[in-house]
């Protein structure tokens, strides 16, 4: 992903806040202030053969701290008109790839139990259920929302 991504990216991101069911955000980021937050390296996207936008997945550091060093929190959209043709699945799988690359040994992503199609997309992609995080935030009209945290252990990075 890069810089010139943004009017694609940010139109997807804004797509999925709209929807109300992947994030807590509502407003939508400068490309400085969401680039400074995301691991360069594991920030992707999918194109058509046209050089379309797809879908992006990045992860965020799990911590600042030195001893989770190795732990990121993924993010993935995708265009709401190339859903089910295997874009996410693309995009998370190549997001595993870019992580172990850059020396994450485990991927969490909290998920709302409203979004079954990223439940079940996270599954596949070998992620794990570890527990509810309930009523961990609080959406813009003030619902209290429930959090599913769901974690993918790397099978080649952080073995020893």
């Amino acid at each position: 992903m890069v810089a010139g991504d943004w009017p694609s990216v940010s139109r997807i991101y804004a797509a999925g806040i709209a929807a109300g069911n992947a994030t807590f955000e509502h407003t939508i980021p400068s490309w400085q202030q969401w680039s400074a937050a995301r691991v360069q390296a594991t920030s992707l996207v999918a194109r058509t053969p046209a050089d379309d936008v797809l879908g992006w997945a990045a992860l965020t550091r799990g911590s600042a701290r030195a001893v989770y060093s190795g732990v990121g929190e993924v993010s993935i959209y995708v265009d709401p008109a190339h859903t089910r043709a295997g874009v996410g699945a693309a995009l998370l799988h190549g997001l595993i790839e870019a992580s172990e690359r850059a020396g994450f040994w485990t991927l969490e992503a909290g998920i709302f139990p409203e979004n079954p199609a990223s439940i079940a997309l996270h599954e596949r992609c070998g992620f794990e259920l570890l527990g509810t995080r309930v009523r961990i935030g609080r959406m813009r009209d003030g619902r209290w929302r429930d959090v599913l945290l769901y974690a993918r252990r790397s099978t080649v990075v952080g073995l020893d």
